[in-house]
């Protein structure tokens, strides 16, 4: 079961680069308190996150099905790669509201 490895490296890449596109949300220095502004835009991150591994899952799933027996190892990493970013962008939704206070 060589995939198994495969889908978890892939997922974790992926979640380290959503901490990394997501630098929009956050202000401030420092880990802990105060890393957003407020809880919708801490709640859509949290959302985002969510997608992308569970893109890169899947998508690293597909690709590996997909791919021939020679390319397996390529076909798993670019489903994951791909469906880490889509499903990134399809947990995104919609921003917060410009007046959302809590």
């Amino acid at each position: 079961m060589r995939a198994l490895p495969l889908i978890c490296l892939a997922a974790l890449t992926a979640s380290s680069l959503t901490a990394c596109a997501s630098g929009g949300d956050r202000y401030g220095s420092g880990y802990g308190g105060g890393r957003y502004e407020n809880r919708c835009q801490r709640d859509r991150a949290n959302k985002q996150a969510a997608g992308t591994v569970v893109g890169a899952g899947v998508g690293a799933l597909a690709g590996s099905a997909i791919a021939g027996n020679s390319s397996n190892t390529a076909g798993t990493v670019a489903g994951g790669v791909a469906g880490a970013i889509i499903g990134n962008q399809v947990a995104k939704g919609d921003p917060c509201p410009g007046d959302y206070r809590r």
